[in-house]
């Protein structure tokens, strides 16, 4: 496109060739000249802006009120009801139950088994049953004395089930026969002992009742009572009336909006011993009351307590003990961690230490073992879906810990020393245990268990007949749940016993720590199942045949065996 001054040329130049056609009428001289000064400059006018902007004006706006009624009319709608169809459980098959089974066999060292179990079947209503069991042997210990031993037990029990409540009781007898044979006859020729003269005998007779409700929700007080009696007697005239009552209860509340459970308790406890033997008699007893509060939430539990125990003896003293637990599932089933504190107060009763070491004197001290403190903590869950695993530790400081010696005042002959009687002593326990289990679809199972002491005695040179270190490893295999083989190996460390002996020199009665060695155990058995109702089995005990101590100059058994053959009818 030309530009202005482009087009002002052409524009004045067409002028002047039509002024020129113009002027051809007229005389123009041949030499007439024109001179253009100046080139065409076009100008525009500047524009007038009107300076004025709309504008709305300014006007108040009255908001209307506005008046009106709802008109409120009931609507009935038929209710639709849709049957709900009953869940069906498909495939559940019922096992068949027998209402007795029996179990016997002998093996070598004159041993007779024989064990049998009557139950009633299944009933909603109530349940019974009998158990009986025998097993004892008559073999003999070179250069020791006779070591015949018996264990009898006879017990039945009944539940009746209500609709809130289950009402349990139980009654039992057992006897269990040992021999002092902790010596050798040849050392005493003039003593001239027959298994008469050594031969120590416990009968166990008794009864416990419990009634514990069962109720379907949380908005009732759960509880438990109980009562027992047993009467415990030896050949030596030494005898133990044992009284016993308790009541659990707990109510769920809610004090926290976050907890998912929580709960007040309360623990009530009895338990009352008459003891009488040759020497003396003598009445004690414990009185508890533990009232406390449980709280879980997410992966958090949390128990708080306090445990109160009235000592009731010549004097009566009131112990004490803070309950402490805490627990975090860290990751569900798997990683579980543990925490708490604890105390309690125990009888060193005649049963209690007699089941332990059934070698004592009828007439040993029975004490009460304080436990002062106890803290303890530990690890459990699965390492795999097969793995599972309980490691713990605990450290506890125990007043009158009891530990067996041996004694040197035999009622039985002079210089015998075998019978134990009990020394106890302030004693601050370190315990470390671990155990491990492998199980697999019910055919493949071991369990691995280890434990480590350490003891810290006030007055005692050493844990008087308490190894360090125990570790037991138990298995079992089902071939085509057809045959099962089992076995076991339990091994400790070594330990050591209380002897007194006189110096040569200076004719003082000094204290030896005589060395028991350690020792190892290896069991094996084996069952053949025939059928579903009859199978035989062979169990194989001591197979490394080892000739061990338990307790000081007390040998066990070398390899021994047991064969037999059980039948359900």
């Amino acid at each position: 496109m030309l530009n202005y001054s482009i087009k002002a040329k052409i524009l004045f130049i067409l002028a002047m060739n039509i002024l020129a056609i113009g002027a051809v009428g007229q005389e123009v001289s041949d030499n007439e000249e024109i001179t253009v000064v100046a080139p065409y400059q076009p100008t525009v006018s500047e524009a007038i802006k009107i300076n004025v902007s709309p504008r709305i004006p300014d006007e108040e706006l009255n908001k209307p009120d506005f008046i009106y009624d709802i008109l409120s009319k009931d609507y009935k709608a038929p209710p639709l009801l849709e049957p709900i169809v009953a869940a069906k459980i498909e495939g559940e098959s019922v096992t068949k139950l027998y209402r007795n089974y029996v179990r016997a066999g002998f093996g070598n060292y004159g041993t007779p088994y024989i064990e049998f179990f009557a139950n009633k079947l299944r009933s909603k209503k109530n349940a019974f049953g009998v158990h009986l069991k025998h097993i004892s042997s008559s073999g003999k210990i070179k250069e020791y004395g006779y070591p015949g031993n018996s264990l009898t037990d006879v017990s039945a029990y009944g539940k009746k089930f209500m609709s809130q409540h289950t009402l349990t009781s139980k009654v039992f007898f057992n006897r269990k026969g040992v021999h002092y044979y902790g010596y050798r006859p040849e050392e005493f020729p003039a003593l001239a002992l027959n298994k008469k003269d050594i031969k120590q005998t416990y009968n166990h007779v008794g009864f416990t009742t419990n009634f514990a409700s069962n109720y379907p929700g949380d908005k009732k007080l759960n509880h438990t009572l109980g009562v027992g009696y047993s009467y415990l007697s030896d050949r030596y005239d030494a005898s133990e009336h044992n009284i016993l009552f308790n009541a659990d209860l707990d109510y769920s509340t809610r004090f926290f909006d976050f907890s998912d459970k929580e709960k007040l308790g309360l623990d009530l406890g009895i338990n009352y011993f008459l003891n009488s033997d040759s020497i003396t008699d003598h009445n004690s007893g414990i009185i508890s009351i533990s009232p406390y509060y449980s709280l879980a939430f997410d992966q958090y539990l949390f128990r708080v307590g306090v445990n109160t125990m009235i000592e009731s003896d010549s004097n009566s003293t009131v112990h004490v003990y803070p309950v402490i637990r805490a627990e975090v599932k860290v990751i569900e089933d798997y990683l579980i961690t543990f925490a708490g504190i604890s105390g309690g107060l125990k009888k060193n009763s005649l049963r209690l230490l007699s089941d332990e070491n059934p070698f004592i004197i009828s007439t040993l001290d029975k004490r009460f073992s304080n436990t002062k403190i106890s803290q303890y903590g530990g690890l459990k869950g699965k390492l795999s879906k097969y793995l599972d695993y309980n490691v713990s530790f605990r450290n506890s400081t125990v007043e009158n810990m009891p530990f067996f010696v041996n004694d040197t005042v035999s009622a039985l002959g002079d210089g015998l020393n075998n019978q134990f009687a009990v020394v106890y002593d302030r004693v601050k326990h370190t315990r470390l245990k671990a155990e491990f289990g492998f199980h697999y679809i019910n055919k493949f199972n071991i369990i691995l268990r280890g434990q480590y002491n350490d003891y810290f005695l006030d007055n005692e040179d050493q844990a008087w007949h308490k190894p360090k270190l125990e570790i037991a490893l138990a298995a079992d295999y089902s071939m085509q749940d057809k045959i099962l083989i089992r076995g076991e190996v339990f091994t400790r460390s070594k330990m050591y016993a209380k002897l007194y002996e006189i110096d040569d020199n200076t004719g003082d009665i000094v204290v030896k720590a005589e060395e028991l060695d350690a020792m190892i155990d290896v069991n094996l058995g084996l069952e053949y199942r025939y059928s579903k109702v009859l199978s035989g089995f062979l169990n194989l005990n001591n197979v490394l045949g080892q000739r061990y101590e338990h307790w000081y100059n007390y040998p066990s058994y070398r390899f021994n065996f047991l064969l037999g053959v059980s039948y359900s009818f």
